[in-house]
């Protein structure tokens, strides 16, 4: 584990292992890094944990996660196998970094600034980016920002409903109350959230509780959260501007991922985007085989593009 100060002095914790090419790896809401890349036993107790709570609060719950065998090491050991180098960094609000509680700490694409001050920190020269859910946000507004170390970036489970004023669809038989204004748009249902992150209690038959649930099984400060997504997850992608990405992106979501099945929007606002296809539902594609071949097969074209030819490990 290796630490730095970024732009705003907060102490950034982070993982580099490897040679090769380098690929910055961001995670999602409530994990840290190795929670979303590193091996799959790392985040079974949690899972675990999740699906009894969602039981005792709805009543039902989906499946445990159960990836192939040989997905379950992870992302991180798929791209060290490949040759790459692998930077984990636990973004500020989670794992080891600095967890500050005032929306102000987020605002402004703070995250992706930390990665902007992270790249210059290794004093990197050319980087991949993958991002997962909270990651692919934070991945996306680093591509408006333009760095001109990044060269490619991965969106991984990740869709339409965050772009500006893009209208959710829910299942008719989730825990969605009438209390909840319509249109439901990624701003409404994320201020449900941190309404209820805030107040500290499950609220019966509301599916934004999934938050809190979130919160207390993996040990994150819901005040935290709730300054994170008020901070940054709100704040949506216009699509005017993510019209002026000009390096490769490839969004990519399990085929059971019900939440970023519509991609199209994105696919539209980014002109050098494309789709790929993999297995699993949200909770379990990073450690689906297929979703790790896409990831390496995408990362190495884009090597050899640039005329960069990793070393592969045993």
């Amino acid at each position: 584990m290796n630490t730095f100060r970024t732009f705003d002095g907060i102490q950034i914790a982070y993982y580099d292992e490897g040679k090769g090419p380098a690929v910055i790896l961001l995670h999602g809401g409530y994990l840290d890094g190795l929670g979303q890349f590193g091996d799959f036993e790392r985040i079974l107790p949690l899972a675990e944990r999740r699906q009894e709570m969602f039981r005792e609060v709805f009543g039902g719950a989906l499946p445990l996660p159960n990836p192939p065998v040989e997905g379950r090491p992870g992302l991180v050991r798929a791209l060290l196998a490949a040759g790459a180098r692998t930077i984990l960094p636990d973004m500020r609000g989670f794992g080891a970094s600095d967890k500050p509680r005032e929306k102000a700490a987020y605002e402004n694409s703070a995250m992706a600034r930390d990665v902007v001050a992270l790249i210059d920190h290794l004093r990197l020269e050319d980087v991949d980016v993958i991002g997962f859910s909270m990651g692919a946000g934070t991945a996306a507004r680093l591509l408006l920002m333009r760095p001109p170390q990044v060269k490619s970036a991965i969106l991984a489970g990740f869709g339409d409903y965050a772009i500006e004023d893009h209208v959710m669809e829910f299942p008719k038989n989730w825990p969605v109350p009438d209390s909840v204004p319509r249109p439901i748009t990624a701003r409404v249902w994320l201020e449900e959230g941190a309404k209820i992150l805030e107040k500290g209690e499950i609220v019966p038959g509301h599916l934004a509780s999934a938050n809190l649930i979130g919160a207390r099984v993996t040990g994150t400060d819901p005040k935290v959260m709730a300054a994170v997504i008020r901070g940054a997850l709100m704040n949506s992608l216009p699509a005017e501007a993510l019209h002026g990405i000009d390096i490769p992106v490839l969004i990519l979501n399990g085929k059971a991922d019900a939440a970023n099945l519509k991609i199209g929007g994105l696919l539209k606002a980014i002109p050098t985007a494309r789709a790929g296809e993999c297995e699993g539902d949200h909770s379990s594609t990073p450690y689906q085989p297929t979703f790790q071949q896409a990831v390496v097969e995408f990362f190495n074209d884009q090597w050899r593009l640039r005329g960069c030819v990793p070393t592969p490990q045993n």
